[in-house]
C-alpha cells in the first residue's frame, strides 16, 4: 500500500526578479512631466476667457510636449508591471493609457501647423508683411526688411514714425491707409502701405489702438480686403482684451464676402487662445499653417534668448493658400515682423 501525504504550501519566497525593482523612479519623474501637459491640455480644451488663464494658455505648446516624457517613463513602467504581473499594474498601465491619449491629442492639435496646404496656387503669389514697430523701431531698417512686399501692414506706427520712412520707401509704395492728413482716432495706429491703389479705406471701431483696412487692387488677386489689427492684450483693463476680440470678430463677419480678406497685424493672442480659436471657427486659415512653418514665435524678440510666443500673424480666408511663412528681426522693437507668400486657391 502507498501512503500519500498531505501537500505543503512552498515556504519559498517569490524570487526578487520577478519584483522590478526602481519603478518609482520611472512613476514618479513621469507624473511630474504630466502635470504641466495636463494644464496645457485642460487649457487646450477649455480656453480661458479671463485674462489671467490666458497668460498661462499663451504657453500651451510648451505644456503639450511634456505628454511625451510622461508617456516613456510611465509606459515602461506598465510594461515592467505587466511582463512581471504585479499588483501596481492595475494603476501604471491606465496612467500609461492617458498619457498615450494626452500624446495623441498633442499631435493632432499641433502637428497640421507643419504640413503645408496641398492645394495648388492659381494665381501669381502676393507677399504681405507685418510688422508691430513699437513705436520706436528703426525705421530705414524696417523699410529695407519689407523691401520685395506687395503690402506691408505696420502696428504702433506712429505719426512721427511713419513721417520717419526713407522716401524711397514712400516711392515705393505710394498708396497708404489712412492717407496722409486723415483723422487718427489715436496716435497709435496700424496703417497700411501697398504698391497697388488702394481703391477704398476706413478705421475700424475705436478701440485701444486704431485698426485700418483697406481694399487693394492688386494684379494678381483682383480687389483684396487688407484689414492691418491690433486688438487689446491680456495685460489691458479686465475685459477689454476679450471685448477688443469679440468686436473685431463681429466687424469681420459682417465684412466677408467673396473677396479675398487678409488678417494682418499683432492679434495679441497665441493659436490656441480663445480669441484665435473663435476666429478659426468662423473660416480663417493662418498663413503659417497653410505653408507648413510649424511653430511660429515672434514675441519677445528683444531678449538675449529667443522670441517665446507667436501673437503676430496673417490669416486668410478659404480661397486664399499660403505657400510661404518667415519672420524677420528689426532693431528696436520687441516683436519679429512675419512675412506671408500668399496666392489664391479652391475654396
Amino acid at each position: 500500500m502507498t501512503s500519500t501525504r498531505p501537500a505543503v504550501a512552498d515556504p519559498t519566497p517569490v524570487p526578487a526578479r520577478h519584483r522590478p525593482r526602481g519603478q518609482g523612479w520611472l512613476v514618479v519623474p513621469g507624473l511630474l512631466a504630466a502635470v504641466p501637459a495636463v494644464v496645457a491640455t485642460w487649457l487646450r480644451v477649455l480656453p480661458p476667457s479671463s485674462e489671467r488663464l490666458a497668460k498661462l494658455a499663451s504657453f500651451i505648446p510648451y505644456g503639450l510636449v511634456f505628454w511625451l516624457p510622461a508617456l516613456l517613463l510611465v509606459g515602461i513602467a506598465a510594461m515592467r508591471a505587466l511582463r512581471h504581473r504585479t499588483p501596481g499594474r492595475l494603476v501604471v498601465v491606465p496612467l500609461a493609457l492617458l498619457c498615450a491619449a494626452g500624446l495623441a491629442a498633442s499631435v493632432a492639435w499641433q502637428g497640421p501647423a507643419f504640413v503645408a496646404d496641398r492645394r495648388p496656387a492659381v494665381t501669381e503669389p502676393l507677399t504681405v508683411t507685418s510688422l508691430n514697430v513699437a513705436v520706436s523701431a528703426d525705421a530705414a531698417a524696417a523699410a529695407r526688411a519689407v523691401t520685395g512686399t506687395d503690402v506691408a501692414v505696420f502696428v504702433e506706427a506712429h505719426a512721427d514714425w511713419v513721417a520717419s520712412l526713407p522716401q524711397s520707401f514712400r516711392a515705393a509704395y505710394p498708396y497708404r491707409a489712412p492717407a496722409d492728413g486723415a483723422a487718427r482716432a489715436t496716435d497709435s495706429d496700424t496703417v497700411v502701405f501697398s504698391k497697388y491703389p488702394i481703391v477704398s479705406s476706413e478705421a475700424l471701431p475705436a478701440s485701444n489702438f486704431q485698426q485700418w483696412s483697406a481694399v487693394v487692387r492688386t494684379p494678381q488677386l483682383g480687389r483684396v480686403r487688407v484689414v492691418a489689427v491690433h486688438p487689446c492684450n491680456p495685460y489691458c483693463r479686465p475685459g477689454l482684451w476679450v471685448q477688443d476680440a469679440a468686436q473685431l470678430r463681429a466687424w469681420l463677419a459682417a465684412h466677408r464676402d467673396t473677396m479675398p480678406m487678409i488678417v494682418a497685424g499683432d492679434f495679441n493672442a497665441v493659436d490656441d487662445h480663445l480669441t484665435m480659436q473663435h476666429l478659426y471657427a468662423d473660416g480663417f486659415r493662418s498663413a503659417a499653417d497653410l505653408a507648413g512653418a510649424g511653430f511660429v514665435r515672434t514675441w519677445p524678440a528683444d531678449r538675449s534668448f529667443p522670441a517665446l510666443i507667436g501673437i503676430d500673424h496673417v490669416l486668410v480666408t478659404p480661397n486664399l493658400t499660403a505657400s510661404g511663412f518667415s519672420t524677420f528681426r528689426v532693431p528696436g522693437t520687441d516683436h519679429l515682423g512675419v512675412r506671408a507668400v500668399l496666392a489664391g486657391a479652391e475654396a
